[in-house]
């Protein structure tokens, strides 16, 4: 079962998301709908805090690895 949501958005944030979706060959209901379970997802939240750990390691491991 699905369910109806009502957003708001400028016209051109409203025509950049059409031509978004027309280049994938999708609809922008999916597009958000997909963008929205990306943002939600836990593990993209773990794996982003991992990055983010790295990165703030980034010249140690440049200095003990090479580059």
């Amino acid at each position: 079962m699905s369910r109806h949501v009502t957003i708001r958005l400028d016209e051109e944030f409203h025509d950049q998301l059409k031509a978004r979706a027309e280049a994938q060959g999708t609809t922008v209901t999916a597009l958000i709908t997909e963008a929205t379970k990306r943002e939600l997802d836990e593990d993209r939240e773990m794996f982003l805090d991992g990055v983010e750990e790295f990165a703030e390691h980034w010249d140690y491991f440049q200095e003990r690895f090479g580059k």
